[in-house]
Order: C-alpha cells, then structure tokens, then sequence
C-alpha cells in the first residue's frame, strides 16, 4: 500500500470494533458476575466450602477452620463496612461541596445526573437496597455501618485523627 492512512484507518477500525466487542460482553457477563458474587455474610461458607473442595479436606479440619474463617471473614466485613461509610462521607462531602460551587441552573443540572446515577445502579442491581443522596452503598438493615456521621453519641465525638469505631489495623 502506498497511501499509509489507509493502514491507520483499518488498524483504527479493527481497535474500535473490538473495542465495542469487549464493551458488550463486558456488559452482558461482567454484571452478572457482580450481581451474584457472595454477600458478606456468605464469605465464610463460601471460603470454607472452595478450601474443602480443592484441598479435600477432612471433616476434623473443616471443624477446625471454621471458626478461623469465621472470625477472620467478619473482621473483613467490618473493614469493608468501615472503607464504604469513610468512602461515602467523602463522597457526600464533594458533593456538597461542588453543589456550593455551582449556579442554581448548574445544582439542578448536578442533582440530576446524581439521580441519573442512582437509578442506572438501581436497574444493574436491582436486588440490592439503594439509599437517597448517598448513592450506592448505603445502609441496609441486615448490616452495621461503623463510624457513619451522626452516629455517634453528643458526649462520645471521635477525634478527627481517628474515629472512635476504627477497625484495628487501620
């Protein structure tokens, strides 16, 4: 070929379909993949149950990995507990901080694509609670959420440096 843009615009062509390609099985299989990945409260069994399976194990040592798994699982849950309420404090603290930036068109505007974003989340995770201004990650009755603002009693207030619930080893 004597003309090199031909080449470019195929080798263009051939990156954006596939490109699209993996855009759609990432959207067909990726989320549900998401959807059905184990709760929390599941990790354990399921972290049991594939240790049991691929090291065939005995009944004796599931006994006795059971309540290692077990406890470490729930630290595990309290951190992630504890990384989403932080996550979501800084979160709604940008928001409201952008909000204070913007015109009263422009915070309009900006409450709406946040409305626009909770409800795409609602429609790829249909089964999972969904709470108001936060967005995805709220709190759901079944879980403890440590160290949320607001939780914390008048004469109990946590420093800034740590917070009064922080797990350990953070």
């Amino acid at each position: 070929m004597t003309q090199p843009w031909k080449v470019v615009l195929v080798l263009i062509g051939i990156f954006l379909a596939g490109a699209v390609t993996g855009g759609l099985v990432v959207a067909r299989f990726g989320r549900e993949l998401i959807a059905h990945r184990p709760m929390p409260d599941q990790w354990a069994a399921v972290q049991l149950r594939r240790l049991a399976e691929r090291l065939d194990l005995t009944p004796q040592q599931q006994e006795e990995l059971k309540p290692i798994i077990r406890r470490n699982m729930e630290e595990l849950r309290k951190l992630r507990n504890y990384a989403m309420s932080e996550s979501r404090t800084v979160f709604e603290r940008m928001q409201r901080e952008i909000g204070e930036k913007l015109s009263p068109e422009q915070r309009a505007k900006y409450e709406q694509m946040q409305n626009d974003f909770r409800d795409r989340a609602r429609r790829v995770f249909p089964d999972r609670p969904w709470r108001g201004p936060g967005g995805p990650g709220g709190p759901r009755p079944d879980r403890e959420h440590p160290g949320r603002p607001g939780d914390e009693k008048p004469n109990d207030q946590p420093s800034p440096e740590k917070p009064a619930d922080k797990p350990p080893g953070i």
